[in-house]
């Protein structure tokens, strides 16, 4: 094992609603390492009515957190990926040939989407994206409500070409009984791609990777957390 992949996160200081220094980063960088994970996808918001700060500011964020953790975590890997809010058409066809909204150099997008977002709009969403040639993921699938009211909904989204990504809080019971119970569910079905911390700060949204994978080891295995944290976020990151 070469070490879990955290492929969604808010970890670089003072681009969103994550991290607020660096102090705070390298905490959750250290949290990141004791816990076993060994490659980190970091990945700000985009969001154009809320957090568009311009991509080359971003980078020089990335540069200067690589930097400063290099010596103190030398093994690990780090890349700059994006967390892409999606609400309308015009934000969709803005991810055209547009890398710098994808997934460290890759053909992936992690796509955000309200919570009260319809079904139809995520479905059509995933098919226009696959039609550009990128890898649609699903962030936090567990949050949007229209995937609870048809048994067959994720599945028809990965028939669809989308992979489907969770957040670690979920599992463990912390976004609440319905959204665990869903998970659980899914994972049970083997519809469940990838997991992430999601985490945005030290205290509340809290790096938790090594607790879920630990639970997952307990309810179906070792090989489906190995699966989950590090064989298809590498295959869909470097590949």
């Amino acid at each position: 094992m070469t070490g879990y992949w955290d492929i969604h996160n808010h970890i670089l200081p003072g681009v969103d609603d994550g991290s607020g220094c660096m102090r705070e980063t390298m905490e959750m960088l250290e949290e990141e390492y004791r816990q076993g994970v060994r490659h980190i996808v970091f990945t700000p918001h985009y969001r154009r009515d809320m957090f568009a700060i311009p991509r080359e500011e971003i980078q020089t964020v990335y540069a200067r957190v690589c930097e400063m953790a290099a010596d103190r975590f030398p093994e690990m890997e780090f890349y700059l990926g994006c967390e892409y809010y999606i609400h309308s058409d015009a934000s969709v066809e803005r991810l055209r040939g547009n890398p710098k909204y994808y997934m460290a150099g890759s053909r992936t997008v992690l796509m955000e989407f309200a919570y009260e977002a319809s079904y139809a709009w995520i479905m059509q969403t995933v098919s226009e994206v696959r039609q550009m040639g990128l890898q649609p993921v699903l962030a936090h699938a567990e949050r949007y409500e229209c995937l609870y009211k048809g048994r067959d909904r994720v599945a028809e989204l990965k028939t669809q070409g989308a992979y489907i990504q969770i957040n670690c809080e979920s599992i463990l019971g912390k976004c609440g009984r319905k959204a665990k119970h869903f998970c659980m569910k899914l994972l049970k079905e083997d519809q469940i791609d990838l997991m992430a911390s999601d985490a945005h700060d030290t205290e509340y949204r809290i790096v938790n990777i090594r607790e879920a994978a630990e639970l997952i080891s307990r309810k179906f295995g070792q090989e489906k957390v190995e699966t989950i944290f590090i064989h298809i976020p590498k295959k869909i990151i470097l590949t």
